[in-house]
């Protein structure tokens, strides 16, 4: 036989076997989802830097070219820009344009360009649930700017060409848009609140790439005793480590193939259609994915080849090994080490509160409690179980089921694989909720300020508007409705000083003193909001003054140094409409005006964490996923290594469901604890940074943490029982 034909019988002797095999089947599917899943997790990694890379290309595209920086060009229109938001989402921007010349250049993603008092939204803004005023908020909506001029199809954006030019300093002269017109420096859009790539990356590492690495190794040693004695008896017979290795390929070949092209037709179909994340809300953009081709193909079939080395290696390993390979428990008693796992939760939950909140010996010591937690863990759930089968089996012989006496004894006999099954799944759902809830520690000021939003609402309100005169500020308070104060807040911080003004009526609406001179407040202010306002401005260490006069504002002559707001407050102590405000803001002033509640700034800001940390939650959903998938596949090769010995059991009970009753004991109860006990001691050793309420841990995330694990559980639970039950039927008596 020539060396082809001897590789080509040896690969159709490895499929035969694997067909053959008792966990023949489980091992398909087993490494088909690690090739799938480890392409996938590559293709991650490459998707995340076509992103970006596609995001910061559109966005120089629409960068401006000022005047300035092209000497001896014309400048063909002015160019400003300004933050705004609306609920839900985090800050986003708005282009002020006004056209100086007939030929000045369309930014890109815009057909025509808008008259005074126009403006086009991108998409998702003028779609945006929330945002119901949003075609009216900057005058006559005319248009959607197209997808060439976003960063990304889910991008908040607006161009607006005010009614009366703007005019300031932070309004300058531009001769187009991008680096092919001139030099750009300033850049604009969704990509500027974005983290750093790399971060991203790590991100993706952690929680893609690592639980993938994960699965691939379980699936590679799925069904391994009887490989391993295979192994041994070719290697007898005299195989070569080449035919052994093919042999094992053979095996592997047809459903790593079978999952390299799952992940190929995946790749393939996003980078045809955008597709919208879950969770996150993010547009893939097919043109970004599509440019890279050249890189996808080669990772994922790179990803395939590597399934194939591990599965070799893998083999090699488990044929050195002389006492077989079944799972053993550690020699030592884990009872010590179970009985430090509550005092290190106890620690990581309690510890802290001996300490003051940020110090480093406040947060080292929840960090050392919940990392001993985790490391402990293992040993308590494996004490746990040894003596929850020794209850299961009595239970068992008491009432007569011979489910619970098997799946009982077992795990009394050998706690250890169902404690490393489970142990997976807890620290993975433990880890997870330490990442999410320091993502929320980033939002104490959040917190605060939505504890200032439940205390007064929006009953004030803080204005700060953009190149404005004052007597556009006149206007603009004249047309506020009946039943808004307006007053001025003057923050002069060098000299430590408060000053508040407004007419007598307005004053006394925030219960002060209506005194044409200058007084001093003595003592907490008798309203809610006033004492707000002045919390959120330093008024505790600061001296504050209030006169009756006309309120002043930044265009005032006489407002004075530091700087000021305008304060609106309802004389009846009723909300007031943030989105009314902003609509006449930008009625009134060119590049309209800053518009929040007391402290609503800090909301606006740190929702760009939270809707980051999103990011972080699908992963690390799919990263559990996937490592409670490795655990069940685990559990299930265990449990079918030894189905055989459970065959007679069908001849003495005559009742094929006890396969069911202990698959159930044996896969389907174990990850389903594994999910609850996950999330609780999660949220246990996360309790020290969530006991304020800063935190994005919800029962949302909990339940869904829960249910990841138990999909599993229940998919391996009918698996498994299917599997025993079919054993069963082909058993016949041997002499055994």
């Amino acid at each position: 036989m020539t060396r082809h034909g001897l590789a080509r019988q040896l690969l159709s002797v490895g499929a035969a076997a694997g067909r053959r095999a008792e966990a023949g089947r489980v091992r398909f599917v087993a490494l088909l989802a690690a090739a799938a899943m480890l392409a996938l997790a590559v293709a991650s990694v490459i998707a995340a830097h076509a992103t970006y890379e596609g995001q910061s290309a559109r966005g120089a595209a629409r960068t401006p070219v000022f005047q300035e920086d092209v000497p001896g060009s014309a400048a063909h229109a002015t160019w400003s820009v300004a933050g705004d938001s609306v609920p839900g989402s985090g800050p986003y921007q708005v282009v002020f344009l006004t056209r100086l010349t007939a030929d000045a250049p369309l930014p890109p993603g815009l057909e025509s360009w808008p008259r005074p008092g126009e403006a086009v939204l991108s998409p998702a803004l003028r779609d945006h649930p929330a945002a119901k005023d949003i075609t009216t908020r900057y005058g006559k909506a005319v248009g959607t700017i197209g997808a060439e001029g976003l960063q990304s199809p889910d991008e908040l954006y607006a161009y607006v060409v005010p009614r009366v030019p703007a005019q300031g300093e932070n309004v300058r002269p531009i001769t187009g848009y991008g680096p092919s017109v001139g030099p750009t420096f300033y850049t604009t859009g969704q990509q500027d609140y974005a983290k750093p790539e790399w971060t991203f990356l790590v991100v993706i590492g952690m929680l893609l790439v690592l639980p993938a690495a994960v699965l691939l190794t379980v699936a590679a040693r799925t069904g391994s005793h009887s490989r391993d004695r295979r192994t041994a008896l070719v290697e007898v017979l005299g195989a070569t480590p080449r035919s052994r290795a093919l042999i094992v390929v053979g095996e592997a070949l047809r459903p790593v193939v079978a999952g390299t092209l799952l992940a190929l037709c995946a790749v393939a179909a996003a980078s045809a259609v955008d597709v919208r994340l879950p969770w996150t809300g993010h547009v893939l953009v097919a043109a970004d994915l599509l440019g890279r081709w050249w890189a996808f193909l080669p990772a994922v079939l790179a990803a395939g080849a590597t399934v194939l080395a591990v599965v070799v290696l893998t083999d090699r390993v488990g044929r050195k090994r002389t006492t077989g390979n079944r799972i053993r428990g550690s020699r030592r008693s884990p009872r010590v080490w179970a009985m430090a796992c509550p005092i290190l939760l106890l620690i990581a939950v309690r510890g802290p509160d001996l300490f003051t909140p940020g110090t480093t010996a406040y947060v080292m010591t929840n960090w050392v409690g919940a990392a001993g937690t985790l490391v402990t863990l293992p040993a308590a759930i494996a004490v746990v179980t040894g003596a929850l089968g020794a209850r299961l089996a009595k239970l068992g012989r008491r009432h007569g089921r011979p489910g619970l006496v098997i799946a009982g004894r077992r795990a009394a006999a050998h706690p250890g694989p169902l404690a490393r099954m489970t142990a997976g799944v807890v620290v993975a759902i433990g880890l997870l909720l330490q990442a999410v809830a320091w993502q929320g520690q980033l939002g104490e000021s959040t917190m605060l300020a939505q504890a200032t939003v439940q205390r007064i609402g929006s009953t004030a309100l803080v204005v700060q508007p953009r190149a404005a005169t004052a007597d556009q500020v006149a206007s603009f308070s004249r047309q506020l409705p009946g039943d808004v104060a307006v007053l001025s807040l003057t923050i002069d911080p060098e000299a430590g000083r408060l000053t508040v003004k407004g007419q007598c009526a307005a004053l006394q609406t925030l219960r002060l003193t209506c005194s044409p001179e200058p007084a001093l407040l003595t003592g907490p202010p008798a309203d809610p909001r006033m004492r707000e306002l002045l919390g959120w401005n330093g008024g505790s260490q600061a001296e504050v003054s209030v006169q009756q006069a006309e309120p002043v504002t930044a265009a005032s002559e006489d407002h004075g140094s530091g700087f000021t707001q305008t304060v609106l407050a309802s004389h009846s102590a009723t909300d007031l409409s943030v989105s009314q405000v902003k609509r006449q803001a930008y009625a009134s002033f060119p590049m309209g005006a800053e518009v929040s509640t007391i402290g609503g700034e800090w909301l606006t800001s740190s929702k760009v964490n939270q809707l980051q940390g999103r990011w972080i939650t699908l992963f690390g959903l799919v990263g559990i996923a996937m490592l409670a998938a490795a655990s069940g596949l685990a559990g299930l090769a265990e449990f079918l290594r030894n189905g055989r010995a459970l065959a007679p059991v069908t001849t003495l009970t005559g009742n094929p469901r006890v396969y069911w009753s202990t698959a159930a004991l044996g896969i389907l109860l174990p990850l389903v604890l594994a999910g609850l006990v996950g999330a609780v001691v999660g949220a246990w050793l996360a309790f020290p940074r969530t006991h304020s309420g800063a935190s994005y841990i919800g029962n949302g995330l909990l339940g869904a943490c829960v249910a990841a694990a138990a999909v599993i559980g229940v998919v391996g639970w009918v698996w498994g029982a299917l599997v025993s039950v079919r054993q069963a039927r082909a058993w016949r008596p041997r002499g055994e």
